[in-house]
């Protein structure tokens, strides 16, 4: 009878063999697998592998006992031992090798009868275009495709041929790098290229024969090239290689004549628009002349220089033509100003000046028309704020543009804020209004040239859709941000954001931009709009009526020398008119730009 020590030390005994067999299996695989990777394997070896090497070593062990034994009969000990190790090594390793090549030859054998059954069994006819198989090596396996017959002309006989042979010499870069992608490891590629003609009579080889054992044409012998897109996708094999690559070939020739008459369209529709700015340009030069006639004969007639017109009627004959003609002269300026901005001749003259005073010459230049509407205007400027580097006429412009829409869509008892604060190096301008607002679907309409929210003929309010373009334009120039937020029935904030040193007009030129600005002009949105809470120390001022300084103008109304301002505030009040911010104050159509609040 087994005592129960012993049963425990046969246990023991057996727990400690099957440890020293598991810690020899775990040494055997990671041996397999540093041969396996050190002769070159693309992937880890497989079960089959490491099965015909553990076999291996289980042949190998009786004989490292029984080769020298049996040595030891013929040679002495200390010969026979070391020959019979190393002739058991050495056989070792040859059985090794051959044991893993014969595994991995036989796990191949079932892939390639897997990836000949699968290819046999896709209709390849069903697919559009033409479509063929390749192997590793980029050769044609198969051909099929339901339009195959349309790139027959331009292949060459292409079963068993590598398919580089095909492409234009040119575009085989292209199919190289898009072939070394899926060795790499990628899965699906795309790539446009080309085909060529052969130039022989006979494309389909020496026989003349196609794939289908027709007889080729002369027709497919004139060197025309025809472009294609090809769509690959791999099969692997187990061990992540390439088992095959399918292919669709669809020809792009309609796709590449499409995009070609779209670049034509383009160049067609840019000379359009340069011919379209060349005419503006000529019409408002055209209408300066006989404007300039009219502002200054009204202004001789306004001035009773000939004597005092004793007809009030008459008198307010002349004040109509005076203003009619300076609110057209004012959209002259502006059109021409926008031409120019287009064309990239639009010259900045760039100098430090308040702007405050600026934000002050506008109110005063404006406060006649608030007034006249019911409309409460007023400024709140940070204490910070102080010069700003710019085009002062440019900065002018964007101002009286910007509160000249924002009075003309408030209704009567709204009021219109303009607000200036300073954030690091950049000047944020805000002009706020209680108007009527926006709707969201026609913000994006905002910006381009004679375009209003409200274009119908019954439209409400007056102008030509032309202040917001130029406000954008300027605002482009100078390197500055715009943001336009509103909502219909509340009101409307408009924000640009200028550096204030002028960093932001020699970047733009730097980059070349400056010398020409797309209308409307794609701004980049800027990302703050300061709350009026913000604004350090701020004020208000209620106008009241404008101030007689800058009632007075010059006469001149030289095309170069008008810009907004100038073409608002020409009274005479030396001569006794008595109505010295009335003119001042319709001028300011120049602004006329679409219910377009700015945007």
């Amino acid at each position: 009878m087994v005592s129960k020590e012993d049963r425990k030390s046969r246990k023991f005994g057996v727990l400690v063999l099957s440890k020293i067999a598991d810690r020899a299996k775990t040494l055997l695989d990671e041996a397999v697998t540093l041969v396996v990777t050190r002769i070159g394997a693309e992937a880890s070896p497989s079960r089959a592998e490491v099965a015909a090497a553990r076999c291996v070593v289980l042949a190998c062990l009786p004989a490292l006992v029984l080769v020298p034994l049996t040595l030891s009969f013929f040679q002495g000990v200390a010969v026979a031992l070391p020959l019979g190790v190393a002739i058991v090594a050495g056989l070792f390793l040859i059985a090794v090798v051959a044991a893993l090549w014969l595994a991995r030859l036989s796990s191949r054998q079932p892939a390639i009868r897997h990836s000949l059954d699968t290819s046999a069994s896709i209709d390849l006819s069903l697919f559009p275009g033409m479509v063929f198989t390749l192997d590793a090596q980029a050769r044609v396996e198969t051909v099929g495709g339901r339009d195959a017959r349309d790139f027959l002309p331009f292949l060459r006989n292409p079963l068993g041929r590598p398919f580089i042979d095909q492409v234009h010499v040119t575009d085989r870069i292209a199919f190289v790098r898009a072939f070394d992608a899926l060795r790499q490891g990628e899965d699906i590629g795309r790539v446009k290229l080309r085909l060529a003609r052969p130039t022989n009579a006979h494309s389909e080889g020496s026989n003349g024969e196609n794939l289908h054992g027709e007889i080729t044409s002369d027709e497919a012998a004139d060197g025309t090239l025809m472009a294609v897109g090809l769509d690959m996708a791999v099969r692997r094999d187990e061990r992540g290689g390439i088992a095959g690559i399918f292919v669709q070939m669809l020809d792009c020739r309609e796709q590449q004549q499409m995009a070609q008459r779209l670049v034509k369209l383009d160049a067609d529709l840019q000379t359009a628009n340069e011919a379209k700015s060349r005419f503006l340009a000529a019409v408002s030069h055209e209408l300066r002349t006989p404007l300039n006639a009219i502002l200054g004969f009204s202004d001789i007639l306004m001035g009773d220089y000939f004597g005092r017109m004793e007809d009030e009627r008459h008198r307010e004959y002349v004040r109509l033509i005076r203003q009619s003609g300076g609110h057209l002269l004012s959209v002259v300026n502006t059109m021409l100003d926008m031409c120019r901005i287009e064309a990239g001749r639009y010259e900045l003259l760039v100098e430090p000046f308040s702007l405050s005073q600026a934000i002050h010459d506008c109110e005063n230049m404006l406060a006649l028309q608030a007034q006249e509407k019911g409309v409460k205007l007023t400024s709140r400027i940070g204490r910070d704020v102080s010069e700003l580097t710019a085009d002062p006429r440019a900065v002018r412009q964007i101002l009286i543009n910007l509160v000249g829409n924002a009075i003309k869509f408030t209704e009567p008892g709204g009021v219109v804020t303009v607000d200036a604060a300073r954030f690091g190096k950049d000047l944020v301008i805000s002009v706020s209004d209680t108007g009527i607002g926006i709707a969201q679907d026609r913000i994006l309409l905002l910006g381009q040239p004679f375009v209003q929210v409200d274009s119908d003929y019954n439209r409400k309010f007056d102008g030509v859709g032309l202040g917001l373009s130029l406000v954008k334009g300027l605002v482009a120039l100078h390197g500055g941000t715009f943001l336009l937020t509103s909502r219909e029935g509340e009101g409307t904030v408009v924000s640009i954001t200028l550096p204030i040193d002028g960093s932001g007009i020699a970047r733009v030129q730097s980059t070349g931009e400056s010398r020409q600005i797309e209308f409307p002009p794609r701004l980049p949105v800027s990302e703050r709009q300061p709350g009026r809470e913000r604004l350090d120390g701020s004020k208000s001022e209620i106008l009241g009526s404008d101030r007689a300084g800058l009632a007075q103008s010059s006469r001149q109304h030289q095309m170069d020398e008008v810009c907004f301002e100038e073409g608002a505030g020409q009274t005479h009040e030396q001569q006794g008119s008595g109505q010295p911010g009335q003119r001042m104050g319709q001028q300011k159509d120049v602004n006329d730009d679409a219910k377009a609040k700015i945007a």
